[in-house]
Formats: C-alpha cells, sequence, structure tokens
C-alpha cells in the first residue's frame, strides 16, 4: 500500500512542475535570465523536429546531436536495434 502511494506521489510531482513558456519569458523579462527559455525553446525544437520526420516503413527516425546541432534522419530499424543492443 505504502509503494502505491509513493508511485502516486511522484507522479504527481512530475505533473505539477510543468510552467507554460509564456510564464518562463515573464518571469525572464523581470530577472533578466532568459537561460530557462532558451533551454525550454531547444527542447521544443527538437521536438518539432523528430516529429515532423516522415520515415518510410522499416525506418525508424533518429536524431544526434552534436557540437551543439542536432542532425535526424531515417535509419534501418534493424540496425538501429542492433547498435543500442550491443
Amino acid at each position: 500500500m505504502k509503494s502505491i502511494l509513493i508511485l502516486a506521489l511522484f507522479f504527481l510531482a512530475g505533473c505539477s512542475s510543468f510552467v507554460p513558456l509564456e510564464e518562463l519569458e515573464a518571469q525572464a523579462v523581470l530577472t533578466g535570465d532568459w537561460t530557462e527559455v532558451e533551454r525550454r525553446e531547444r527542447i521544443i525544437a527538437r521536438r518539432n523536429m523528430r516529429t515532423s520526420l516522415a520515415c518510410p516503413p522499416g525506418t525508424t527516425g533518429f536524431c544526434e546531436t552534436g557540437f551543439g546541432r542536432s542532425e535526424c534522419r531515417c535509419v534501418d530499424s534493424a540496425a538501429l536495434s542492433a547498435y543500442f543492443s550491443r
């Protein structure tokens, strides 16, 4: 019973911590610290890049980030599975 309660609290804590981008921007205007806004915008851009990638059957979208640049492409699903199973 205690484990269910602890698990429920973790889920509730995860849901309550989301701050909308507009609120982050308002805080940044007041404080002058734009790092959280920039971080959120990078997350949104990565998500949009992943969801906009339409791969043919048998392939999976795979994104790599290196040197501040993110590149997404379609990769053979079997090869990707073999790569991560090593």
